[in-house]
Formats: C-alpha cells, structure tokens, sequence
C-alpha cells in the first residue's frame, strides 16, 4: 500500500499543535515551503505520467516534487540543476544510516555532482525521501510517497515542462563500484586488467532503473546501472559489476578453476552485445563460467490496453528464449503477469 506522509503548513496564529515533534515537522515545513516558490518555473499545460519513466525521468520528477513540496535545500538544488545539470549518485544505501534503505540503492541527487546530503531510496513504487544526509550520521526519511501522487502534484503546480527540462541532461551515475561498502569493490574503470578484465561494460541508458516481474508465480525485480546489475527475488539480491573480458585471458582453462580467481570475482559479470530478431540485447555471464549462455536482456515496446508501454525482456538459453519480461512498476507487473507477446520468442 502507498503511503504519503506530509508536513503541515502553518497559515495562522491560531492553530496549535500537539507535541514537540509536530511543532518540529510543522516549523520545517513552513519555511521550506516559504522558499520553494523560487523553484517554480512558468506554469505550463504539460503534464507527466510516472508510469514507464526512464531512470533520467524518474529523478527529475522526485527532485521536482522535492522542490515544490519541501523547498529549502531541495529548491535549490533544482534551481542549480536547471543551470548546471541534474545528476544523480547510485551508492549502496549501507553507505548511510536511513531509517529506511529500501532495495538497498540510496539515491543521492546534485546539481552537476557534488552532493549536498539530498537522497531517496526507492521500495517498489514507493520513494523515501531524505535531506541532510550524511555518513556515519543516523537520518530520518521526510516523507514516504508514490510516484504517481508525485506526478499529481507536480501536474497540479503546473511544472510537468520543468521535469521535462530536467530530464532531458539528467545524468544517472552508478558509483557502487567504487565504493568501499561495495562487496565488490573496484577500480571506476576496470582498465587495470585485473583477472582479464578490459574495460567496463556501459548499459543503455533506456535499461537503466529498476524492473518488476511477477513472472513465473514469483516476484522480482533488476535494477540496472551505468555499469551494474542487481537482481533480487523472494529472499536474496546480488550486484554484479559488469566488464568486458580479455578474449586471450578467457580461452585459458586454468582460469575458471583457479579457486583464488573464483573468489576474486564472484561478483564480475562478463558482458558484451549481440543482435537478434532486430533487437540489440545484453548478455551477462559469470566471470568464469565457462559453459552455458548466460542471460540476455533488451527493451522493447509492447502494446498494453491500448498503450505503448517499455518493458524489459529477459530470456537464455541456446535459442535467446524468453524466460520473464520486467515492467517499470509493480503493479504493472502483477497485471500482466505471465503475459505473452506475439513478437517474443519463447520456447
């Protein structure tokens, strides 16, 4: 179920509130509401829909909600963002103390990368919100809420051109690689050489985000990044960082039974692209997995109820069949799910 957690605006002298942490909340609420006006843009009949956002659309939508509904930092970093660029950091959310770390990616959102404390984490449909957030410092979530109560609003306030504008140099940067609370933490470029690796591997933009699937009387969901793969079910999730692979080191047959290698890169994904039935498709298999064909995944547009929806393909084996297709909400996915698609290869 959705939840949407508001702060109240103080609008007279009368009201009293019960309890120090209402007062707290409240007092907040009124001054970053006070300046969120300075976020606003001319008011336009464009509006946005959250369902089959891009990861760049996603983002500006939050940050723009954000700037509306809580000024202060927010508003200013949207203000900045449309001069300098909105970006946001993907780091794992062990990285920080948040109440709640959702699917354990914490979201940290600059204008042109330098992070000022401003992070969400997404659970499902649902974004927490955060400000101020630092390392090594516990941090309480604003407001837990939906992206379509987001898109609403935003509607409402008339700024869907400004998400549009926003979205349009979003850039989503994946820096779990990188970081020290990654369990595979390494080099940003992966051109050391290390093991065979060659270089990482750079996912479509139009991939990256987060997938739901209810597929298979089992739900899941893929969370691409810049150069990373998370996949998590029913009690698990596990991030593969993708990289090419020397073809010299890889036709070397002591390489996959090397237990010391094994334990190097069981969280590397050797990845490259292929073509096939007109679609380009990105196929991930174990660093030293040396029989099998691994898993591949492309976009496609489908029809559903009228409406041109993105989707997600999954499939493997020798003949590329289709094992699961991964929508860009859940309940998208629980709607249609085990659905089959006359243009989808199965087996």
């Amino acid at each position: 179920m959705n939840k949407k957690i508001g702060f109240l605006m103080v609008t007279g002298m009368g009201l009293l509130l019960a309890g120090c942490g209402n007062q707290a909340n409240n007092k907040a609420a009124n001054s970053s509401s006070a300046s969120s006006s300075s976020l606003l843009v001319a008011k336009s009949n464009v509006k946005v829909n959250s369902d089959n956002m891009s990861p760049q659309e996603a983002v500006s939508l939050i940050s723009t909600y954000c700037g509306l509904r809580y000024g202060g930092n927010w508003a200013a970093m949207v203000k900045e963002a449309q001069k300098e660029g909105l970006q946001v950091n993907l780091y794992p959310s062990s990285k920080y103390q948040l109440s709640d770390g959702g699917q354990g990616v914490a979201y940290d959102v600059t204008a042109g990368g330098k992070s000022q404390g401003l992070v969400y984490t997404v659970n499902n449909d649902d974004v927490n919100i955060y400000q101020n957030v630092k390392e090594n410092q516990k941090s309480t979530k604003l407001a837990t809420i939906s992206k379509s109560e987001m898109a609403n609003y935003v509607n409402q306030e008339g700024q869907g051109k400004l998400v549009n504008d926003l979205a349009a140099k979003a850039q989503v940067v994946d820096k779990r690689s990188g970081d020290s609370n990654s369990s595979a933490s390494t080099s940003n470029s992966g051109n050391d050489h290390k093991y065979g690796r060659s270089g990482t591997i750079d996912v479509p933009s139009e991939m990256q985000g987060t997938w739901y699937s209810a597929d298979n009387d089992a739900d899941s969901t893929i969370t691409f990044g810049s150069h990373t793969f998370t996949y998590s079910g029913e009690n698990s999730s596990t991030t593969t960082q993708l990289f090419k692979q020397d073809s010299e080191w890889g036709e070397n047959e002591d390489n996959y039974t090397n237990e010391g290698i094994q334990n190097a890169t069981k969280n590397w994904g050797k990845a490259s692209f292929f073509n096939m039935d007109g679609s380009r498709w990105l196929n991930i298999r174990g660093w030293v997995q040396n029989a099998g064909d691994g898993s591949s995944y492309t976009v496609k547009t489908e029809t559903i109820d009228g409406k041109q929806v993105k989707v997600l393909v999954s499939a493997g084996g020798a003949g590329n069949w289709v094992d699961a297709v991964y929508y860009q909400s859940k309940d998208m996915a629980q709607q249609n799910a085990d659905k089959k698609f006359d243009d989808l290869n199965y087996q």
